[in-house]
């Protein structure tokens, strides 16, 4: 038995984060040269071209549900 590919594959966090390509030059990225955390929801990549030497920075919003406290944890209605 041969395997054989016939589509690209792709990894599960493209779907939801992007794998973005260059502005400039349309060369595909793989990582952020480095990420920062600026609040619960909301994270930023810095990318830079490895082909053009081109920096640019996305934002990535993210949907996270309020935080819920332990007193609400240890309520007996909680389904």
């Amino acid at each position: 038995m041969t395997l054989r590919v016939t589509v690209p594959t792709s990894y599960i966090h493209e779907r939801y984060l992007g794998r973005p390509s260059c502005p400039k030059c349309g060369e595909l990225l793989m990582a952020p040269e480095y990420s920062e955390c600026l609040s619960r929801n909301d994270i930023r990549h810095f990318w830079m071209c490895d082909k053009c030497d081109y920096g640019f920075e996305t934002l990535i919003r993210l949907n996270v549900p309020p935080k819920i406290s332990e007193r609400e944890l240890a309520s007996p209605g909680r389904a």
